[in-house]
């Protein structure tokens, strides 16, 4: 008999820890770099600017993708993607972002751009004012591959429909950009 309870409590171990394993991956929030407060460059816009970098394989970065797209289709912005990949088109997310309405996909091949704006982790997203004020700088999902309305969503939306404007930041859930 004690062979059997100690069988049940080993499997609970393995189960409980396997759990807690998976859900420290979950919730564990990327790397960040120095984020640029300012628009890279002389700001000329009437309208705000979004921009997210992409891992081109990273299993988490099709829901920030999705999340992205809702974001854009209901605010008025400049949207552009990078895809930190040589060739991105030829990679799964590559070709998911190019099919983002309203956005425009780029290739960052050795990552300069993302490292110009401090992003580190697959699903950065930037929002900068008209004037290049950095307004918003982080994740729009609230885990690794979750999706819909979450805290970093509605922040993102709040700052680019201009309800709130002071600059705020949340986790980003991904893989590194640089592997």
């Amino acid at each position: 008999m004690s062979y059997r309870v100690a069988a049940l409590g080993s499997w609970l171990a393995v189960l409980v820890g396997g759990l807690y394993l998976l859900a420290a991956h979950q919730f564990t929030p990327g790397p960040s770099g120095t984020v640029s407060r300012q628009w890279p460059e002389p700001a000329h816009s009437t309208i705000p600017r979004a921009v997210m970098f992409v891992h081109p394989h990273c299993p988490c970065t099709p829901t920030s993708l999705r999340n992205f797209a809702a974001l854009v289709a209901r605010e008025r912005c400049e949207a552009v993607i990078y895809v930190v990949a040589g060739a991105s088109d030829g990679t799964p997310n590559g070709r998911a972002a190019a099919n983002v309405p309203k956005a425009e996909c780029r290739p960052d091949p050795d990552g300069s751009v993302a490292k110009r704006f401090g992003a580190m982790t697959s699903g950065h997203v930037f929002l900068y004012s008209p004037n290049g004020q950095l307004v918003f700088e982080g994740g729009i999902t609230d885990g690794r591959g979750h999706e819909g309305e979450n805290p970093g969503l509605w922040a993102a939306s709040a700052r680019l429909s201009g309800t709130e404007g002071t600059p705020v930041s949340f986790p980003v859930f991904g893989c590194t950009l640089q592997d």
